[in-house]
Order: structure tokens, then C-alpha cells, then sequence
């Protein structure tokens, strides 16, 4: 499965700017438009994953810390891990941005963050589609640092995947990603439909890098 990359969508990118539903003048109209077209010229999403046994709520070969994991996982057999990102280019893209034009950064990183969501929800739709012919129910998705799943936790995903070969994905000592619009993640595959009930920031990619969190605040309240 390739990794797609959805419309960015002005509101989302506004969305992370912290706006509320403000009217927007011309001006920054027309700057959304130009900098969410640099983001999707430059972006090249890359995914890599597997679907792995569970046995007793754990990950075959793989002990994640917490117990939110194994409750996610209870009532499956099979489990997805994932990882996803941008590529280098967008990172390359906002590093010189930030250097030459501090308020279109801003804007870029904020479509760089609505871009990665875009495409782990487009993975998910895909393989929710895809699995229900078999008869088969996903789990919300579930990444490191969400609830007691250590942040750690996410090298133990990528070392499985062997994301830094296959996607150029690779984690610092201190547990970010380089390139840092990247993601990894968990999702459950049942044979039971299942309730999906995790949202706002439970259920957010970009959870642990959150601006708005960092303010108490968040962007979907």
C-alpha cells in the first residue's frame, strides 16, 4: 500500500494556526494557498508496515510498555504497526523556510502537520476498506506517548519495520523523529466490529509536538 497524500485543507492548516473560525483578509488567503502549495510540491509521504500475530493482548516480538496498549488489543488476534512520513524534503523545506520567513514557516508547518494526519487517515480508511471484505474491524490507531505507552516505545516499532532502510525514518537519543513530520502507530485488527471512541488528542498523530497542549489549550475545542 502506497502512501497517499489528501487535499490539505485551508481550515485544518488554520485549525493548527490556532484560528476559530475568524474570517481571514486576502492577504493571508493568498499566503495559505501559496504555502500549502509549497508543502504539496515538496512532500513525499513514504509508509512502511506490518501486520503482526497477537497473543494474550501483546504484539508478537514486541513488548510495549503500559497497559492502554494491551487494553486497545484485547479483543484482537492480528495487530498493524505503521510509520509514516513526509520525507526529507518537507523537512528540508521548512528548515530553509524558517531561516528566510518566520510567519510563512509557521504556516507550512502547520500544513506539514495536517499533511502527515491526512496520510495516516488515508492508510486507515484504505485498510479499514480493505479488511472488511474479509470480515474483519480496526481499532483506533495508537502511537507512543498516548496514555502509559512510553514515548521510547516507537524505536521498538521502527527497528520491526525497519523504517530507517525503507523509509529514511530514523529517532534521536531523545525520542524525536527525523524527519519530524513522521509518525508510527498500533492499530487492532478484530473480528469483532469495535467501538471507536477515542478523539481529540487520544486519537492525534501530532499529540506529543502539540502547541496547543502546551498553552492547556486544544485545536478541535
Amino acid at each position: 500500500m502506497e502512501a497517499r497524500l489528501p487535499e490539505i485543507r485551508k481550515e485544518e492548516v488554520l485549525r493548527y494556526l490556532g484560528h476559530r473560525d475568524q474570517e481571514i483578509d486576502s492577504a493571508l488567503e493568498s499566503q495559505l494557498e501559496r504555502c500549502i502549495g509549497a508543502v504539496l510540491s515538496t512532500a513525499r509521504p513514504r509508509l512502511t508496515y506490518r501486520i503482526l500475530p497477537v497473543t494474550d493482548s501483546e504484539i508478537d516480538g514486541l513488548k510495549m510498555g503500559g497497559n492502554d496498549i494491551k487494553s486497545l488489543l484485547s479483543f484482537c488476534n492480528q495487530a498493524i504497526i505503521m510509520a509514516a512520513t513526509l520525507g526529507p524534503e518537507a523537512e528540508t523545506l521548512l528548515r530553509r523556510t524558517e531561516v528566510s520567513d518566520m510567519a510563512d514557516a509557521l504556516i507550512m508547518d502547520s500544513a506539514q502537520s495536517a499533511a502527515i494526519e491526512g496520510v495516516c487517515d488515508d492508510f486507515e480508511s484504505q485498510m479499514r476498506l480493505s479488511l472488511r471484505k474479509d470480515g474483519l474491524y480496526l481499532t483506533d490507531r495508537f502511537s507512543p506517548g498516548y496514555g502509559d505507552l512510553p514515548l521510547e516505545d516507537q524505536k521498538k516499532i521502527m527497528d520491526a519495520l525497519d523504517a530507517t532502510k525503507r523509509i529514511g525514518l530514523s529517532v534521536t537519543p531523545s525520542g524525536m523523529m527525523v524527519p519530524r513530520k513522521s509518525v508510527t502507530c498500533i492499530i487492532g485488527i478484530s473480528d469483532k466490529a469495535q467501538k471507536l471512541e477515542r478523539s481529540g488528542c487520544a486519537s492525534c498523530t501530532l499529540a506529543r509536538q502539540c502547541s496547543f497542549r502546551e498553552q492547556g489549550r486544544v485545536c478541535n475545542g
